[in-house]
């Protein structure tokens, strides 16, 4: 019996992420670095993805709620969650000091590092969050959000598009599908 109601959980934890509502803060989060960083505004980057985390609880009771109801997860699925969310945060801060490290050993005259692709570091991060949070959630459509990131950031790459332009143009495509699987949702769900 245990092992049917952790089979239960599992699909009522992947279900309770199938709405849209995390894809879409996922774009406007990357958007709004890339928008900030285009026009120079870069605490704007820093500070839409914390508005965005504050505002996900209240949005998705008055949004999903409503319409999906609410759960309440086993003990064991709270710290199978938590233990990836700490992998995830250890893994973005190691992600970040590398890229960190390449920069400054590019802005040190590496002769070996092409800044084009160091432009394209700031997306392949991302990325690699997106690819992370794909574990996490049980999502794996995330993954089409690393492959749309990562895409971005090859082509940026090859055509010299500053970090701004890549993340600008990567979060739009995420966009794209958060609203496509948002306004499935709300059709398959109506209040």
């Amino acid at each position: 019996m245990p092992d049917r109601l952790s089979q239960v959980e599992k699909r009522v934890f992947r279900a309770y992420w199938d709405d849209g509502l995390l894809d879409a803060f996922a774009a406007l989060g990357v958007l709004s670095i890339g928008v900030s960083w285009l026009f120079d505004l870069h605490l704007g980057g820093a500070i839409v993805p914390v508005v965005l985390v504050s505002l996900w609880a209240p949005i998705r009771e008055k949004l999903i709620e409503p319409r999906l109801g609410s759960v309440e997860f086993s003990d064991a699925r709270e710290n199978r969650s938590r233990r990836l969310l700490w992998l995830a945060i250890v893994a973005g801060a190691a992600a970040f000091v590398a890229a960190v490290s390449v920069y400054l050993l590019h802005r040190g005259n590496a002769a070996y590092l092409d800044i084009d692709w160091i432009a394209a570091l700031p997306a392949l991060l991302l990325a690699m969050m997106a690819a992370l949070g794909a574990i996490l959630i049980s999502a794996p459509r995330f993954l089409v959000h690393t492959a749309v990131l990562v895409l971005v950031a090859i082509i940026g790459a090859i055509n010299g598009w500053e970090p701004g332009s890549t993340l600008a143009v990567a979060g739009a495509l995420m966009a794209i599908i958060a609203g496509y699987l948002l306004s499935r949702f709300f059709r398959s769900h109506p209040r």
